[in-house]
């Protein structure tokens, strides 16, 4: 596939986070060519999730999100990308008012990919956010998310390791967040494929708990289309993960 379209998973939500990701995906091996403009279109909706927070952002449930995302290729193996996130509160609380719309963040990140002849891939991709506080407590983050996999005939595997950090606000623990997410593809077709994502929060790193932090497992689909590449995907949050369940779609197309 020319480029991942991310369209099955988006509409779920980043499985792990504290919070509701605009951008629900595991990065794999995909890369703009140098001069090339790839535009993405990422939405998702939560269907039922939080009523209430108490870090002042918005409840989960009934949220959507829809964020723009663009990235070109800088060199052969690098990536920059800029990504404008919105969202629209789904029911009146303590901190939301139904039908209320505002930006989410301005993302900023840089992605870097190697790979093998035998279909090895690895890289990172590394992100600097600038939030809202009806997105996230913290009025800044960096991310640094490793990318590990195997792209063979007729199956894609794909591990995404990564740390979070906030900045910004006072008190609390600052040590960085540790999530894996993981994506298993079949590709039925040279232009559809299907399969699963995991997404697992495993808490601060130095006070790590592997089988007690957030879970989101999601079955997504991937096709090639003649307008471009489509990322269908519908999750379900376990444990204590703010979203129950949550729906994603994501449209990308290269210029």
């Amino acid at each position: 596939m020319k480029r991942c379209l991310i369209m099955g998973c988006a509409m779920l939500g980043m499985a792990g986070a504290s919070h509701a990701d605009p951008e629900i995906m595991v990065h794999e091996g995909d890369l703009a060519e140098r001069g090339e403009l790839v535009a993405t279109l990422h939405g998702n909706y939560t269907p039922k999730g939080d009523r209430q927070r108490d870090d002042g952002t918005w409840p989960m449930h009934r949220l959507s999100s829809l964020m723009a995302e663009f990235a070109t290729g800088l060199a052969p193996g690098w990536e920059a990308g800029i990504h404008l996130p919105f969202m629209r509160a789904g029911i009146d609380s303590d901190t939301s008012q139904r039908g209320d719309w505002g930006a989410s963040a301005v993302m900023f990140r840089l992605k870097h990919i190697r790979r093998q002849a035998s279909g090895l891939f690895y890289g990172f991709n590394a992100e600097y956010d600038i939030n809202a506080k009806r997105y996230v407590a913290d009025p800044r983050s960096i991310e640094f998310r490793g990318i590990v996999g195997f792209d063979a005939e007729h199956f894609r595997v794909t591990a995404n390791p990564h740390l979070i950090w906030g900045f910004g606000r006072s008190g609390g623990d600052h040590a960085p967040d540790f999530n894996i997410d993981w994506k298993v593809l079949h590709k039925a077709s040279a232009d559809f494929a299907w399969g699963a994502e995991l997404y697992t929060d495993w808490g601060k790193a130095g006070h790590l708990h592997p089988g007690q932090g957030d879970r989101t497992l999601y079955l997504v689909s991937e096709a090639e289309t003649a307008l471009g590449s489509v990322h269908l995907g519908i999750g379900r949050g376990y444990k204590e993960t703010p979203e129950r369940t949550i729906v994603k779609l994501v449209w990308s197309n290269s210029f």
